[in-house]
């Protein structure tokens, strides 16, 4: 399981948002499916009568009753691990709350799958995930964790069992698709389709330094091209926190990697010369390009082990689709007015379980 940092959070849910997180799980299907810890496909709807659901239940499946209080706790979840605002939208609410109780429908079925299975996580697996996940994202300990769930109204416990279901969810996941394969021949045609798109890129070993002004920017490429090394112009000036110390070393990097107009500088620059001053979004830099790896076509013993994996985790992902939407197709599921989905047996967002991870989900991207 993954942790991403986060920090504090405030009344509308986790906070410590940034530039270099292009992805959040701000997409409502996709959280509403890590609601349930478990990948989209369909849901079926039981008879109606009968009073299914019992008085006081959100919904029913396989014998399972949701009270309606464990149904609104699990959209306080929603809000204070995985970011999700409710619509204000009257209309919107109500396709929100269909889906939420489709994805607890199907949280139901995949817990039972898991118990026939024996696949249940064990209690120090899920304890020693919260403590990592408290470790790196509260700097301020288990008290500061414990106020931010207040906040919302919810406890450890809580955050506990979400843990569980997503080790759990991912152990199922593990096991449906464990006699997936993929051939070489496959690896070989999507090679020869995919070649150019998988060439390597030039890559390029930079310095760079941060200041507010141009002036200031070009002040310092002046020292820079006198007497002065860029390592210690960096050090004394830059207020890039990430490298001030390391005299703005940025390590070897590709363009896509960096900040467009940044990048094209550095890119357009040649060995050993400086480059600059540029303007970014945190400011003004001046850089440097230490060395310069060219980028050659892509091979296929290259690019083999990546083909792979990606292939396999497309066909894992097909197969775990098709095995849930078998098992929830044979399903008897009926959901409380209100509660019931547009279209139940519709497939939802597909997703894996890797990608169910308390906290907003970032890619971090090189500075600046």
């Amino acid at each position: 399981m993954t942790d991403q940092p986060q920090t504090d959070w405030d009344d509308s849910g986790p906070s410590d948002r940034t530039e270099r997180g292009p992805s959040k799980v701000a997409l409502v299907a996709v959280a509403l499916v890590a609601l349930a810890a478990g990948a989209g496909t369909a849901y079926a709807v039981g008879h109606r009568g009968g009073g299914c659901p019992p008085k006081g239940s959100a919904l029913k499946v396989e014998g399972t009753k949701v009270g309606n209080a464990e149904f609104s706790r699990r959209i306080l979840l929603l809000r204070a691990l995985y970011d999700v605002r409710l619509p204000t939208d009257p209309a919107q609410l109500a396709a929100f709350k269909g889906e939420a109780a489709k994805g607890l429908a199907q949280g139901v079925l995949v817990a039972h799958d898991v118990a026939t299975r024996h696949l249940q996580a064990a209690d120090k697996d899920v304890r020693d995930g919260l403590d990592r996940f408290v470790a790196q994202r509260y700097p301020q300990g288990h008290g500061q964790f414990v106020q931010a769930l207040g906040t919302y109204g919810l406890a450890e416990n809580d955050v506990l069992a979400e843990f569980r279901r997503l080790l759990e969810t991912r152990s199922l996941f593990q096991a449906v698709t464990a006699d997936v394969k993929v051939s070489e021949d496959q690896i070989s045609t999507t090679f020869a389709d995919k070649k150019d798109q998988l060439a390597v890129p030039e890559r390029r070993h930079l310095r760079h330094l941060q200041v507010a002004s141009e002036d200031e920017a070009k002040k310092a490429l002046a020292r820079i091209n006198g007497p002065e090394t860029f390592e210690a112009v960096a050090k004394d000036i830059s207020t890039d926190p990430a490298t001030k110390d390391s005299g703005g070393d940025l390590g070897t990097v590709s363009q896509a990697q960096l900040d467009p107009a940044f990048g094209k500088a550095a890119f357009a620059a040649a060995k050993g010369s400086t480059f600059g001053p540029v303007q970014t979004k945190a400011g003004w830099h001046v850089g440097l390009v230490v060395d310069i790896t060219p980028g050659h076509p892509a091979t296929r013993a290259e690019a083999h082990d990546s083909l792979r994996d990606s292939l396999l985790a497309q066909a894992g992902l097909v197969e775990w689709n098709s095995y849930l939407a078998g098992r929830i197709g044979r399903a008897d599921a009926c959901y409380a007015k209100g509660n019931r989905p547009a279209n139940p047996k519709a497939p939802s967002a597909d997703t894996t379980p890797s990608t169910l991870t308390p906290g907003p989900a970032t890619t971090p991207s090189t500075s600046p």
